[in-house]
């Protein structure tokens, strides 16, 4: 009987898991006074934006490899952000429509790690793909010292072409890992 309702749980639990992701949302993107659909299909790993000035067509990302369980879209102010979390990292897209090119455009990303046990690494950075300027906040351990040290903040031009939803895929937020990386570690090294 415990083994039955073991189950039990553990199916109702993996439904409601299911049901209250939130994987639709609903926000006017395009300033009609109607609202869109943003849509995370996990099935296809995909981003689908239905705008009404649109004829509610589906705008769709590229397949996006290599999620985590973690992943998902959530409403902010002025649009929406795609996250992926991993046990210890993680990042964020965001995207507002554009009206002149009448489109959803990737504007800015941001991205967190915790490091190692040590918390070596850890920190976080943030780029606007509008104004091009890229800031990281970083800590790095002095292990003769035994004492976690900030690295001074680092402002460096990010330049990319603008990147549209249809462009999308997890290229973007993977070459803005490897620059921040890069960078944090040319600093590191300064130090």
């Amino acid at each position: 009987m415990n083994t039955l309702r073991l189950l039990f749980i553990f199916c109702f639990l993996t439904i409601s898991k299911k049901c209250y992701t939130q994987d639709l949302l609903l926000k006017d993107l395009d300033n009609d006074t109607i609202k869109d659909e943003i849509l995370f299909d996990r099935k296809n790993s995909q981003i689908i934006c239905k705008l009404s000035s649109q004829n509610s067509l589906p705008i769709k990302s590229k397949k996006l490899d290599d999620l985590n369980d973690a992943s998902g879209i959530e409403l902010t102010k002025n649009g929406f952000q795609f996250y992926n979390h991993s046990m210890r990292s993680g990042y964020y897209c965001q995207f507002r429509y554009n009206t002149t090119q009448n489109k959803i455009e990737l504007i800015g990303m941001s991205r967190y790690n915790d490091g190692n046990a040590a918390q070596d690494g850890s920190g976080e950075s943030s780029v606007n793909l509008l104004t091009h300027q890229y800031i990281g906040e970083w800590i790095r351990v002095d292990l003769k010292l035994k004492k976690r040290i900030k690295i001074p903040t680092i402002k460096k031009p990010y330049t990319t072409n603008k990147v549209y939803l249809q462009q999308f895929s997890v290229k973007q937020p993977d070459d803005f890992v490897e620059f921040c990386d890069n960078i944090r570690n040319k600093m590191v090294h300064r130090i």
